[in-house]
């Protein structure tokens, strides 16, 4: 009997030891389901048109309420990002000049409510080489960037058009979720995409930079340029620095002298090398034991449990054989 108590004790501590160091996993799948669940509905709601109107039911009343709704959605949809056509002129114009408070950045650009937006959620982020796909949010809220990425307040929003720089920011990895951790892997032409209210815009990397957190004119907007830029903290662990990654829309860089062109993307592309090579030797390092570490203790789990379950057969077995 004595026994059998020591075994069932020895399994709940193994099981409670086994739900907290796994407790940031299992949150991690949760967030994932959710975030899939919202870019579907994101990916559904600002379709196109013409994929929606043969999902129309036969009921003519039914179509009838589904082509008002389609309408008014439609327009919606106009009017929110004629709204961010103006915001990103207007912080254009005004040199964006609310950008030097840090509080700024965690400030809405505006109502998202007038135009059905209940959630915040103004686009999808996806990087390949990353392999992340996250819901962007407005407003670098503490409440937001636990859920995905986030849009900097007093930034521009990822539009078509000139004269803007959409800084998007997410964790260096947050209770599991990779988010931004392995930003490190991008190199100068990695693509990624951003999907808004009316398109699906292609950014490709130009150039990566390490700065400090205050350094708010390092992720201004260049004119000329329709830009986004990615920002976490770093080293991995720290926060005592951002990391930035520099894109331009794809097909939209300003022309300029083929040679020149070269020349000055060759030192682009040999400096922005350097940035990441150091910062991988500063964090990489402790990404990889993270990893290392977690796996060898779920193995650790595994075999203690396959150890306990098979001395408890054993003794059955042998108990058995006695009997």
């Amino acid at each position: 009997m004595r026994r059998k108590i020591r075994i069932i004790f020895a399994g709940i501590v193994l099981l409670a030891g086994f739900l907290i160091f796994s407790w940031s996993d299992i949150y991690h799948m949760k967030v994932s389901l959710d975030n899939k669940k919202k870019i579907e509905a994101y990916q559904k709601t600002y379709g196109s048109t013409e994929k929606k109107s043969k999902e129309t039911k036969e009921d003519a009343q039914k179509e009838k309420e589904d082509t008002v709704d389609k309408n008014l959605h439609v327009m919606k949809n106009e009017e929110l990002y004629q709204a961010m056509q103006s915001y990103n002129q207007k912080i254009y114009e005004n040199g964006q000049a609310d950008l030097t408070d840090p509080w700024a950045y965690e400030a809405e650009s505006m109502d998202l409510s007038e135009y059905g937006v209940k959630d915040g959620m103004i686009a999808v982020l996806f990087i390949p080489k990353m392999k992340v796909t996250l819901p962007v949010y407005l407003g670098a809220t503490k409440e937001k960037m636990a859920k995905g990425a986030v849009m900097l307040g007093e930034t521009s929003f990822p539009i078509e058009g000139t004269n803007s720089n959409c800084v998007i920011a997410a964790h260096r990895g947050w209770k599991g979720i990779p988010m931004f951790r392995d930003i490190e892997a991008l190199e100068i032409g990695d693509i990624m995409t951003v999907q808004n209210c009316e398109e699906t815009l292609t950014y490709q990397v130009t150039k990566l930079k390490v700065i400090m957190p205050d350094d708010s004119e390092y992720i201004m907007i260049q004119p000329g340029k329709n830009m986004l830029t990615l920002i976490t903290c770093h080293p991995y662990r720290q926060h005592t620095r951002r990391y930035l990654v520099y894109c331009e829309l794809s097909g939209k860089n300003s022309k300029k002298d083929s040679s020149q062109a070269a020349k000055e993307d060759k030192e682009k592309i040999n400096a922005s090398e350097k940035v990441r090579k150091l910062a991988i030797k500063e964090d990489g390092k402790q990404i990889e034991l993270d990893t290392i570490w977690r796996k060898v203790v779920y193995i650790l789990m595994g075999v203690i449990s396959i150890c306990i379950v098979t001395g408890y057969l054993v003794r059955r077995k042998r108990e058995h054989k006695k009997r």
